[in-house]
């Protein structure tokens, strides 16, 4: 099989496993079977289940729908995150986790490992596989969001089904069809968001319907080729630097065209030169980005005496220098965990990393339920109403994605000029106070989002 066959596989695989198990957990296709008839050892699960069919329900407005979001959301959170494991392995960022081998009896070498420190579940069905994953989860979650146990598709499929698709991912590279080095190469994760969706593409293309928001991602997903991607951050990135210091060695490591040969920009510290890709996808530009970066931050220690220290230049670049936006959840896990992987390469103890690649794929109540929060920052009626409008565009971010833009929006709206009632808010003589309320929205926006997002179980 090649390479999309395998994905489809392995999707259908994870799909069924949880569909299974939402039926047994009370969820059925068609209606949800109140919670009192199912076994009381299962309500803790199925009460996590409710609060993602509650939330996405908002979203679409039937259970059905709803139903299938979620069953789409926890099948490529987990697809995500065995396929990452499996590219750490490949580059020995830790033992074998996922890839089972012989010499260790047909086990991982880490589920030998754990059996050895848990001796009791060798007597669990297949040897406690099920609880091991969660264990080996937990630990990657405590630098990786999306393995954390508090992330909201954190959920694994009852052992029998677990274990079959752990033997399909482990059959890609066994495929005399598929190069067996391929959990090694870079652009891994790329093709594999671009197979994931094939069949779903090709079902949509086919029927020729109209692209509704929650289908652009599988209309507007393609794989930008290496050198394109390079072409145009040497062209962007590495032309504005040039303008800094035009005689940097990157002129001669990097094909720039009509590279600068005198400073035409003003200096900058590097940490605070910013790079966004508003439709980032998988991250091609950003993985890139990240290691233009590392050699900038290089050059600049060598060559210009800045005061980094190398071993922080991964923790800056992801912090400080990139930062992405997409509708696609599952587009930014992968562009995650990619960045993540760059960086463990670079730093193997690296601590936790606060991306700034973000998905607009969430869902906001209406303004009533927030608007005690951002009372707390003004009680002007009129300033109050312009805030509810910029909410009400930011609960569109799920469609439109970085086309929201809230900081802009807040100055054409109060900074000295006309709202729609042809009334000032704030005039020249007032910038103080329009900057503090400014300050204050923002924080309440991003308590107001936050608290609804821990509140709902959504992913932000």
């Amino acid at each position: 099989m090649k390479l999309p066959d395998h994905v489809d596989h392995i999707r259908t695989l994870i799909n069924k496993a949880f569909d299974n198990q939402f039926s047994r957990l009370g969820l059925a296709p068609a209606k949800m079977i109140e919670i009192e008839k199912i076994p009381q050892e299962s309500h803790s699960k199925r009460e996590k289940l409710d609060v993602l069919i509650t939330s996405h329900t908002g979203e679409f407005g039937n259970y059905k729908e709803a139903r299938t979001k979620a069953l789409d959301e926890l099948t490529f959170t987990l697809f995500n995150r065995l396929a990452a494991v499996k590219v750490m392995e490949s580059l020995h960022l830790f033992p074998p986790v996922v890839t089972k081998q012989p010499e260790h009896g047909d086990r991982s070498f880490g589920h030998k490992l754990w059996l050895e420190e848990n001796p009791d579940m060798r007597s669990e069905e297949l040897e406690g596989l099920r609880q091991y994953f969660k264990d080996e989860f937990n630990k990657l979650g405590e630098t990786i969001p999306l393995y954390h146990k508090s992330y909201p598709y954190a959920l694994l499929p009852y052992v029998i089904d677990l274990n079959e698709i752990i033997t399909a991912f482990n059959a890609v590279e066994l495929d005399p069809q598929i190069d067996p080095e391929i959990w090694r190469n870079g652009d891994i994760l790329g093709w594999l968001y671009e197979s994931y969706n094939n069949s779903k593409k090709e079902v949509h293309k086919a029927s020729k319907a109209k692209t509704e928001y929650h289908k652009v991602s599988l209309q507007s997903q393609v794989y930008t080729p290496r050198w394109v991607v390079e072409f145009l951050v040497n062209n962007s990135l590495g032309k504005l630097y040039l303008e800094m210091y035009p005689n940097s060695d990157i002129k001669n490591r990097f094909k720039i065209a009509n590279a600068p040969e005198t400073r035409s920009r003003e200096l900058k510290p590097l940490h605070e030169i910013k790079m966004i890709d508003p439709a980032s996808g998988s991250g091609n530009f950003l993985l890139y980005g990240f290691e233009f970066f590392y050699q900038l931050y290089e050059d600049q220690i060598e060559n210009y005496g800045a005061a980094y220290d190398e071993d922080d230049i991964p923790k800056l670049i992801i912090e400080n220098n990139l930062h992405g936006i997409d509708l696609d959840d599952r587009a930014i896990q992968l562009a995650q965990l990619g960045l993540w992987i760059k960086a463990k390469q670079k730093r193997r103890n690296i601590d936790k990393l606060n991306f700034n690649i973000v998905s607009s794929d969430f869902y906001l109540p209406d303004f009533v339920f927030v608007e005690p929060i951002f009372k707390t920052g003004t009680t002007d009626s009129k300033q109050l109403a312009v805030i509810e409008d910029i909410w009400g565009d930011l609960q569109q971010a799920y469609k439109f994605g970085s086309l929201i833009k809230i900081e802009e929006k807040i100055s054409l709206k109060l900074h000295g000029l006309l709202d729609q009632s042809g009334i000032t808010l704030f005039g020249e003589q007032e910038l103080d106070e329009y900057e503090s309320f400014k300050t204050s929205f923002l924080e309440n926006l991003e308590t107001a989002v936050s608290q609804y997002a821990t509140q709902q179980g959504n992913s932000f």
